[in-house]
């Protein structure tokens, strides 16, 4: 893509002026960004693909004897072996924080000292205001994500997927940046962060500075990927760090701070900030939030029926009052949608929340014996046969033949309700 302003212009430029690898960075490249290997065959010693040494040594983590690599000796038919690593070099350049991806192709080959190769992938080019553009290669058509046409040239690119992810590879130790980044507080590491991300958070996010002096290097890590989220509860962070509490399981600590929200507690307490047992107190309130999500949707459910009080009254008024018994066990009729409902609460079951009392075709009874509940019943109104008969928690009912017995014998009652 053709450069579109005169910073696109001046960045090309001082891309173009950018030195080469070094040969101590190529050295750190092959040494820690691939695995070393040496190759152990069933007749003959192990051969280090590193400098092509032979010696006896069994299957395991090794030191090569001639470059005293530390190689990992492996039991193997294989004559070639070929690896490849990313790796980012970060650097500044005329006020722009840059960050280098390269990518490194190595082949080892039995009896051959290895001979990695080193190609360009890309460059971010940070501005003083967090503002990044990216120069890179050519990216191909694929499945994989990192497809790239190594002959075209590095030039102005739009941001994507490959070039985020090369960005967050290994990242070589000796590290260059511009005075706002090292009077914000970077001292050399990016504690495995995307350097991307922790730059442009530094350059614009005072909470970033803060967080980085104070060698809050968990809360910064979650600072990169949830800005807005340390932003909103700022002050409960600042609370707990001024008490000393240590941050250890900081996505935990997070959801735990939300759950306090939600149960509409102190924000500002630090023994609510400051729990001995993150984990205990995380559980105790996903429980309670579970709990009032539960009452407030069954509220909801509650509500919603009410507004359909009128149906309900068309439905099933005609037999309000209803009531059949054999002088032990007494079945009568839920006459309110809130009826229902408590008693889909005392017994467990869902009749009100499955909104039994809008069924046109079907009738629920409850059934008595002296003053507890025994069975919650459905019938059908086309033949007044029993679909239903559910005790406590939708378990059996003792009393289920007696109360079809009932039933039976008073299905005219019920009819004569029906026509009326």
């Amino acid at each position: 893509m053709k450069p579109r302003s005169n910073k696109d212009r001046q960045i090309l430029a001082m891309s173009g002026q950018l030195r080469p690898l070094t040969n101590t960075q190529k050295s750190w490249a092959f040494t820690h960004t691939i695995d070393n290997y040496a190759l152990k065959y069933k007749k003959g010693n192990a051969v280090c693909l590193l400098c092509g040494h032979e010696w006896e040594a069994e299957e395991g983590r090794v030191t090569c004897p001639h470059c005293g690599a530390k190689v990992e000796v492996k039991a193997t038919t294989q004559r070639v072996v070929r690896e490849k690593s990313y790796f980012n070099i970060i650097t500044a350049v005329k006020g722009f924080q840059v960050i280098r991806m390269f990518l490194m192709i190595v082949e080892f080959r039995k009896g051959m000292k290895a001979n990695p190769g080193f190609v360009e992938i890309g460059q971010y080019w940070i501005d003083k205001f967090g503002h990044a553009t990216v120069i890179g290669l050519q990216r191909t058509l694929g499945h994989y994500i990192d497809s790239f046409a190594f002959g075209s040239p590095l030039e102005i690119r739009r941001d994507n997927d490959a070039f985020r992810h090369i960005a967050d590879q290994w990242v070589y130790p000796r590290i260059k940046v511009i005075d706002t980044i090292k009077r914000n507080g970077f001292k050399n590491s990016t504690h495995c962060i995307h350097p991307v991300k922790m730059f442009q958070q530094l350059l614009t996010n005072p909470h970033a500075e803060t967080l980085m002096k104070a060698d809050e290097i968990e809360l910064l890590r979650y600072l990169t990927y949830h800005p807005n989220e340390v932003d909103k509860y700022w002050n409960s962070i600042k609370i707990a760090m001024r008490h000393g509490y240590k941050f250890e399981d900081v996505s935990m600590w997070f959801d735990y701070v939300r759950m306090l929200e939600t149960m509409g507690r102190d924000l500002n307490s630090p023994t609510l900030l400051m729990p001995f047992d993150l984990k205990a107190a995380h559980d105790l309130y996903a429980r309670k939030v579970n709990r009032k999500r539960e009452e407030e949707r069954r509220e909801a459910d509650r509500k919603k029926a009410l507004e359909d009080q009128a149906k309900f009254q068309e439905l099933k008024s005609r037999y309000f009052g209803l009531e059949m018994s054999d002088g032990e066990i007494i079945l009568h009729t839920l006459d309110s949608i809130d009826q229902y409902y408590e008693v889909g609460r005392k017994m467990a079951i869902c009749v009100g929340s499955a909104h039994y009392f809008n069924k046109s075709e079907t009738l629920v009874l409850v059934a008595f014996k002296g003053t507890s509940q025994v069975a919650t019943i459905e019938i059908s109104l086309s033949d007044y046969s029993i679909l239903q008969c559910r005790g406590y928690a939708n378990g059996s009912c003792e009393y289920s033949k007696q109360i079809a017995d009932i039933i039976s014998k008073n299905t005219a009652l019920i009819e004569a309700r029906k026509r009326a």
